[in-house]
């Protein structure tokens, strides 16, 4: 982990207080920077930047145009720390201090070749070093993280069938999906390598695999142009959080590279039965039916909201249950609710209408519950509509995402999300025999 003292160019050059304007101008010029400590003593007092000088009366002394109580950085902080310092700070340079001693003044200059070399130049984001940094730094300070591992499904056949433009423009894609999806405050996230991405969170556990299940219904939600129907998928696989006791002589940088080592297993073991289940679905009957929305009627008077949705099943026909019913041709299967929420809560009443009409197609013993809407701006000005929810079958219940973009109606995005999260089991439970 490159330090601030790892970075300092140039020995310390420094005016005092009472050094006038046309001292401190030469300093500059000749030493080619465009700033100077000011120290009263051995203290540091301010900083006089060349912009300050600039008009100022030659005899004019510095402490006058300086500005005072500048922030300093330390020696030990870290590359990328002292990056986000000097920006909060607004400064382009700031000085070095080593327990109270002036040592150097580092710039932003100095500091963004250092941080670019960790950056993945395709998808702008940070390689796994700077997570690695930022995880070491909150294990360190006492803090708990958890780290999500996420791999792109099938990502090599892109590349083969439609070539590596394409597949460049699915991890592009899939990059700003999942910076929509973290938070800067609680997330850090990173390109692992190839098609794999890696999350490291100070959410709680149950939060942590909130955030998996949603980054994988985001992801099921992009659109690349190019690949019209294809599906994008990826596994998340997770490990963290359950720490109940202090650590004790441990090795930070192992204990990261373990818990993302174990991430990144447990996104393998989750792919097993993924790509079971897709193969289930490849090798179903030739042009397998798909559940398409049709109409979402959105009323809101007065704090009640009135909801229809109406979906279509159509493209080929599917045994429902031991009754034989067959559904042919395009088949109609609509709920209504009305119902008192706030504004903020109508795009969830959409979703569970809309999961309320996806039961009416269900075979007797299958179930399909709304658990969590989320409605997100995009980096590109968009907005995401993403649901969480459980289906429900004879073998048990398993949790199910998808997203949608709400190009012009964030109601029918809502509904689209259900069906994103919906329609890959539903097609599986439909196509067998």
């Amino acid at each position: 982990m490159k330090k601030v003292r790892d970075v300092i160019r140039r020995p310390p050059v420094w005016v005092n207080p009472e050094h006038t304007a046309e001292s401190a101008i030469w300093l500059m010029r000749g030493h080619g920077i465009g700033g100077l400590p000011v120290l009263d003593g051995r203290e540091l007092v301010g900083i006089v930047l060349y912009s300050h000088l600039l008009g100022a009366e030659p005899s004019r002394q510095v402490g006058d145009v300086m500005t005072p109580a500048v922030p300093t950085l330390d020696v030990e902080t870290p590359v990328r720390e002292a990056a986000v310092l000097m920006a909060e700070a607004g400064f382009g340079r700031l000085p070095v201090m080593d327990g109270g001693r002036l040592v150097g003044v580092v710039t932003d200059g100095d500091l963004l070749p250092e941080i670019g070399r960790s950056a993945d130049p395709l998808t702008g984001l940070p390689w796994v070093d700077a997570l690695r940094e930022w995880a070491i730094l909150q294990l360190s300070s006492g803090n708990e993280i958890t780290v999500l591992f996420a791999d792109v499904d099938r990502f090599g056949q892109f590349n083969k069938v439609y070539g590596h433009i394409v597949g460049d423009e699915v991890l592009k894609g899939v990059a700003a999906v999942l910076r929509a999806c973290t938070d800067a405050e609680t997330d850090v996230l990173c390109r692992f390598g190839g098609d794999e991405f890696c999350i490291a969170t100070l959410r709680l556990a149950e939060q942590a695999t909130a955030l998996a299940e949603r980054v994988a219904g985001c992801v099921a939600a992009i659109d690349v142009p190019g690949i019209a129907g294809e599906h994008i998928a990826c596994c998340v696989g997770l490990y963290g959080g359950k720490r109940t006791r202090e650590r004790e002589h441990v090795h930070y940088a192992a204990t990261v590279n373990n818990l993302i080592n174990l991430a990144s297993r447990d996104c393998t073991a989750r792919k097993a039965p993924t790509r079971h289940a897709a193969v289930r679905q490849r090798t179903g009957p030739p042009g397998a039916p798909r559940l398409r929305l049709g109409r979402v009627s959105v009323v809101y008077r007065e704090g009640v909201a009135e909801v229809s949705v109406s979906l279509e099943w159509a493209g080929g026909s599917a045994q429902r249950d031991s009754s034989a019913v067959l559904l042919e041709g395009l088949t109609t299967y609509s709920a209504s609710t009305s119902a008192p929420t706030a504004e903020e809560g109508v795009p969830r009443l959409v979703a569970e209408t809309t999961a309320s009409a996806v039961q009416g197609l269900l075979p007797e013993g299958y179930g399909l519950s709304v658990t969590d809407v989320q409605v997100t701006p995009t980096s590109r000005g968009q907005t995401l509509v993403s649901v969480v929810g459980e289906w429900a079958g004879p073998a048990g219940q398993i949790a199910v995402a998808g997203s949608a973009l709400a190009r012009e109606d964030p109601m029918r995005a809502a509904a689209a999300a259900v069906l994103a999260a919906s329609n890959r089991p539903l097609g599986l439970v439909l196509a067998l025999p």
